[in-house]
Parts: C-alpha cells; structure tokens; sequence
C-alpha cells in the first residue's frame, strides 16, 4: 500500500472547514490515523503478514476506538481541548477510507 498516496487521496477528499484550528496538521495526522489503521488490521488479522486479506472482517467500531486511543497515547500534547476535534477528524478519516481505491 502507498501510504503516501492514500494520505494525498484524503487531503484531497476532506472537508478541511471542520479542522480550521489544525488545518497544518493535517496530513501528519492523517498519516497516523492510517499507520495505527493498517496496524489494527494486522493484529485483528483482517490484514495477513503479507497485508493480504486476511481470515478476519474489519470492525470499524473496534478500529476507531484502536485508532483514538493509540493517537491520543502518542500525541499526550494535543491536549483534551482536541479531543473532540481528533475524534471528529477521525470519523472523517474512516467515512473516506472506506471509499478509498
């Protein structure tokens, strides 16, 4: 997978008015939510050690609470005045992802 392209993909796709305050840090951010994605995915299993399809369905639930949770662990400077905007970002991250390819 191009991480780099998915990344370009969303920044091109997203509604960016929602997320004026970190509108710079957007594709870092982006570029975290797919990497703690793609890491889900393969300790779930949905993703085999070849990021093939793997035995397991994806549960976006699951997912986005993995992805939070692993965001805000890494990122403890964002402070919990972001929380919510991270939270909603994030919604938006996997609404488009799910579109992607």
């Amino acid at each position: 997978m191009d991480l780099t392209r998915n990344v370009e993909w969303l920044l091109n796709n997203i509604d960016r008015k929602p997320f004026k305050r970190i509108a710079n840090r957007l594709p870092e951010i982006l570029d975290s939510f797919l990497r703690y994605d793609l890491h889900f995915m393969r300790v779930t299993g949905v993703l085999d050690e070849n990021d093939q399809e793997g035995q397991n369905e994806y549960d976006e639930d699951e997912a986005f609470e993995f992805i939070y949770d692993a965001y805000l662990s890494d990122h403890p400077q964002d402070g919990e005045d972001e929380d919510m905007m991270i939270a909603s970002l994030l919604n938006a991250y996997m609404e488009l992802q799910a579109d992607y390819e």
